[in-house]
C-alpha cells in the first residue's frame, strides 16, 4: 500500500510472562479490518474468530446484525472496523486493546510508539522486531496456555505427545516451541497483505 506516513506499533499479548510481542510499521490510512488482518498475519492467528478494537468508550468491530449498537459493549459507541481508518482514532488515543477470539479472550496492547516517514521503495506493513510464538488456537485462553506449556515441557506427561500433535496446526508441522520467532516468517506473510 502506497502511503507517505507509517505509525510504529508495539503489540504485546497480555498476560503472558515473558512477552509475546511484535513491533510493526503500517501504512497511514488503513483501515482498522486491515490493522486486524496484519496483526493477525504478524502474530500467526488463523483469523477465524471474532475481534474489537476497544478505546474504552469506543469499540471498532465488525457489527453483529443480533445486536443493537452498543449492547456489547456496555454502551460505548460502536464503529464499523471495515470503514474507519486508523487515523483518527489510535494517533489522538496512542493506544488501544485488540481483543482476538472472545472465548480465550486474546488481548493485545497495542502502542503508537511513533509516526515515521515511508522510505521509497519499501513495502509495508513490515515487522521491525518481536519475541516468542503465539498461543495455539483454541488452547483455552491463558490459563489454557499454561496448563498446554506445563504439558508439553513434561515429556512424562501421559498427554505430552498429543499436545505437540494438536498444536502443529499453529506451526505448519512443527514441533511446538514457545521461545520460536522467525522474522522472515512474518514479513512474508505481512507481504501477501501488502
Amino acid at each position: 500500500m502506497k502511503s507517505n506516513m507509517l505509525y510504529q506499533l508495539k503489540i504485546t499479548l497480555e498476560e503472558i510472562k515473558p512477552p509475546i510481542w511484535r513491533r510493526v510499521l503500517v501504512p497511514s490510512g488503513i483501515t482498522f479490518y486491515k490493522l486486524h488482518k496484519i496483526i493477525q498475519a504478524a502474530f500467526g492467528w488463523q483469523d477465524y474468530h471474532l475481534f474489537d478494537f476497544d478505546f474504552g468508550d469506543v469499540a471498532v468491530l465488525i457489527p453483529d446484525p443480533d445486536y443493537l449498537p452498543g449492547e456489547l459493549h456496555g454502551g460505548a459507541r460502536e464503529l464499523n472496523a471495515k470503514r474507519t481508518k486508523i487515523d483518527g482514532l489510535l494517533v489522538e488515543r496512542k493506544k488501544c486493546v485488540y481483543t482476538y477470539d472472545f472465548g480465550d479472550n486474546w488481548r493485545h496492547k497495542i502502542i503508537l510508539e511513533k509516526i515515521l516517514p515511508a522510505e521509497e521503495g519499501r513495502r509495508y506493513p513490515l515487522c521491525t522486531a518481536g519475541a516468542r510464538h503465539r498461543p495455539p488456537e483454541d488452547v483455552g485462553g491463558v490459563s489454557g496456555y499454561e496448563e498446554f506449556l506445563h504439558i508439553i515441557s513434561d515429556p512424562k506427561h501421559p498427554e505430552h505427545y498429543d499436545y505437540l500433535v494438536w498444536a502443529e496446526k499453529d506451526t505448519n508441522g512443527r514441533k511446538f516451541d514457545p521461545e520460536y520467532f522467525n522474522i522472515n516468517e512474518v514479513n512474508q506473510a505481512l507481504a501477501r497483505l501488502a
